[in-house]
């Protein structure tokens, strides 16, 4: 995100701050992932802007889905999902989740198969009559408490640091050049 001439890892982190190399980048990273994405699905959610706040949680799964697997997108999404997200680990909740609404919505701005994003429904994931449907809202705590002790593991280990932070120079070099003055 840029705001005049700094561009920014995170909001109130510039690029220039981001510590790839010490013991602040789990706190950073997380920093990244809830004022980029959860924060912002939280507030569409709230204000009844259920398509919207799905749209924004499958970017975030996307993004953590890579730093955590790394891989073909496919394997590493639903990967992501049905091991780290208790919701998605019974039957085929991942495989349907990947192919109906992050493709869908990727590839042809819609989810298909009839599954919708709902704030009505008091569990993550549910089929009802065969269609899929998802709360963002607790999908949302789901990704929270995932990653509050994604990191929180990286605070002891640097091997698991070291992972993260070469995911992230590369898939962000560009920003980082283009930050440095």
């Amino acid at each position: 995100m840029r705001i005049g001439d700094i561009l920014y890892f995170a909001p109130g982190i510039r690029f220039d701050q981001v510590d790839l190399n010490g013991t602040d980048l789990p706190q950073q990273f997380d920093c990244r992932i809830v004022g980029f994405y959860l924060e912002p699905a939280d507030r569409c959610a709230q204000h009844g802007f259920a398509f919207a706040a799905g749209v924004v949680i499958v970017s975030c799964i996307d993004a953590l889905a890579r730093v955590r697997f790394g891989g073909k997108v496919g394997t590493r999404f639903k990967k992501f999902v049905r091991n780290e997200l208790p919701s998605f680990a019974p039957g085929n909740f991942a495989d349907r989740f990947y192919d109906d609404f992050r493709n869908g919505l990727v590839h042809e701005a819609r989810i298909k198969n009839g599954g919708q994003f709902t704030l009505d429904a008091d569990q993550t994931v549910q089929s009802v009559n065969g269609l899929l449907l998802v709360n963002p809202q607790h999908l949302s705590a789901e990704l929270r408490v995932w990653l509050a002790s994604y990191v929180s593991s990286l605070t002891s280990n640097i091997a698991g640091r070291q992972k993260l932070a070469k995911k992230l120079g590369a898939d962000l070099a560009a920003d980082f050049q283009a930050a440095t003055p």
